[in-house]
């Protein structure tokens, strides 16, 4: 599932504009009688309460603007009555025009139980949630196109901002420019057990790529079991360093789960080959 917030940066001076918007999937919708043209109307809400332009059909855009794309997935869980829980799973990727290298924003909110075996209220909560998680991926959104060249110290101030949603996007811009103040927030992250956050904090401190992650990595995935350690090995060998090669041979020859051994196995002989290609050859400088 990914919500998926491309191409081209706005005026920092001006508000964002949209020039094309499109619910490419929505999983779930009927689980609260909700269409993709429902969710899209909902997102644009969402969007010009935050300052968005959303461009309508045929509008001219100002010559100055360069607009961006937004294309959104979304995912709801069916409601688990026995334990009253459900789940919504957003994701945006924020792109520049001629850069690669996206934002990726993942917003996701678990569903509070409803009160007694009750459909329609676990319905209704799943809505909320819905709601929730959108104006959080879009608050995000805002203000990464406005921080996304703020001086280092603004940056820094936003990590505790109020609004996760801002503290969030502070956290991705800090990791982008590969800050060390970024790591003790992710790492605080880990203790959570909610495997979809673990998934995107994971994914941050491989593009953090800093060799101190490597061991907090590694007590997570011990505590979370075989499915989640088997996506930490991958990390740890993109991160790398002493402690994630010595990690690997250690998971690759002696690990109790043969697919979690296999995993470390490949990561580990990806880790040397990549060290290996790094080195400088006899008589070159170091």
């Amino acid at each position: 599932m990914a919500l998926l917030l491309g191409t081209a940066a706005c005026s920092k001076s001006s508000r964002p504009w949209i020039d094309r918007l499109e619910v490419d999937a929505f999983e779930g919708g009927e689980i609260v009688s909700l269409s993709k043209a429902q969710l899209e109307a909902q997102l644009v809400a969402r969007l010009e309460a935050s300052k968005f332009i959303v461009a309508k059909p045929g509008q001219k855009i100002p010559d100055e603007v360069k607009p961006w794309r937004l294309e959104l997935a979304a995912g709801l869980s069916e409601p688990d009555l026995e334990r009253q829980t459900s789940s919504v799973v957003l994701a945006l990727e924020l792109r520049h025009t001629g850069k690669s290298e996206p934002f990726a924003i993942d917003s996701h909110v678990q569903v509070k139980p409803a009160q007694g075996n009750d459909v329609e209220a676990m319905q209704s909560a799943i809505r909320d949630a819905l709601e929730d998680a959108l104006g959080r991926a879009v608050r995000q959104a805002a203000a990464l196109i406005t921080l996304e060249d703020a001086a280092e110290g603004v940056v820094l101030g936003k990590l505790h901002d109020p609004d996760p949603a801002v503290a969030d996007a502070a956290l991705r811009l800090l990791v982008r420019r590969h800050h060390k103040a970024a790591l003790p927030a992710l790492l605080e992250r880990l203790k959570s057990d909610d495997l979809d956050l673990l998934r995107g904090v994971v994914g941050l401190l491989v593009e953090l790529g800093a060799p101190e992650a490597v061991n907090p990595l590694v007590e997570a995935a011990n505590q979370k079991g075989p499915g989640f350690e088997r996506e930490v090995v991958f990390a740890v060998g993109a991160i790398g360093g002493d402690d994630a090669e010595a990690y690997l041979d250690l998971v690759a020859t002696g690990h109790d789960d043969p697919l979690v051994r296999a995993s470390a196995a490949q990561a580990l002989k990806e880790l040397r080959e990549k060290a290996k290609k790094a080195a400088p050859h006899p008589g070159e400088p170091r």
